[in-house]
């Protein structure tokens, strides 16, 4: 694999986190009834960050490639691990205002904002600039 596969997978990465820890974005796209675009989903939400990072297995794959340092594992470990095991309110996973209303989703965006201004540290400013932009999602659909 070459620096344009950890590239791209680097992009998507922090695509997923800046989602999964925006509340603003959230509110926004899952509630919104006009909008036919899947990704804008919870469960979406949830796949693109476990599904197609290939991170199911704790992320070894990308720290064995080198695409994610030990430090930045360390640092976001806490809030994959309870984003894991969250299970949706009332199981339904397209409940999006019983997930928006859960307290124990709401604990899981505040680990991951504590999570993303230490990962800000970290990156370059291109990559702190994907993790901190504020997401048009009416721009995708």
């Amino acid at each position: 694999m070459t620096t344009d596969d950890m590239n791209l997978w680097r992009e998507r990465w922090l695509v997923c986190i800046n989602e999964l820890t925006s509340l603003n974005l959230q509110k926004k796209s899952w509630l919104d009834m006009t909008n036919a675009n899947p990704h804008w989903s919870y469960v979406e939400f949830m796949c693109s960050y476990f599904n197609d990072l290939g991170i199911d297995d704790n992320y070894k794959h990308p720290l064995d490639k080198g695409w994610l340092t030990d430090q930045e594992f360390g640092i976001i470990k806490e809030w994959h691990e309870a984003l894991d095991k969250y299970d949706s309110s009332k199981n339904d996973d397209y409940g999006h205002i019983a997930i928006l209303n859960d307290s124990n989703w709401f604990d899981i965006l505040q680990i991951g904002l504590t999570m993303k201004e230490k990962l800000v540290a970290t990156l370059s400013e291109r990559e702190t600039e994907i993790l901190t932009e504020e997401i048009n999602y009416l721009k995708f659909v």
